[in-house]
C-alpha cells in the first residue's frame, strides 16, 4: 500500500491530481520522474493504478482507478479535477 513520503504515493498523487481528462502518464515519463519501475509495479499490483490503452496503437498511460484515488482524496491530498 501506498504511505505517504513514499515513491509509491508521490506517483499516485501526481496521477490524481492531473486534469482527469488527461489524467495519466507512459511507463517512460513515470520512470524519468519518479526511477522506479518497482513502485509502479507495487501499485499496480495493489489495483492503485491501471494501465489504459491509446485509442490508436501501441502502448499505453498509467491511470489511477478508483481504489487510488480513493485512498488519495482521504488523505486530502489532491484536489478535484
Amino acid at each position: 500500500m501506498a504511505e505517504k513520503g513514499s515513491t509509491e504515493y508521490e506517483i499516485l498523487e501526481t496521477l490524481c491530481k492531473m486534469p482527469r481528462p488527461v489524467r495519466g502518464m507512459s511507463e517512460s515519463m513515470l520512470l524519468r520522474n519518479f526511477k522506479s519501475l518497482r513502485a509502479i509495479q507495487l501499485l499496480a499490483a495493489d489495483g492503485l493504478i491501471r494501465c489504459r490503452g491509446w485509442n490508436d496503437g501501441p502502448g499505453g498511460v498509467w491511470v489511477p482507478t478508483s481504489k487510488g484515488e480513493a485512498l488519495i482524496e482521504g488523505s486530502g491530498a489532491a484536489g478535484r479535477a
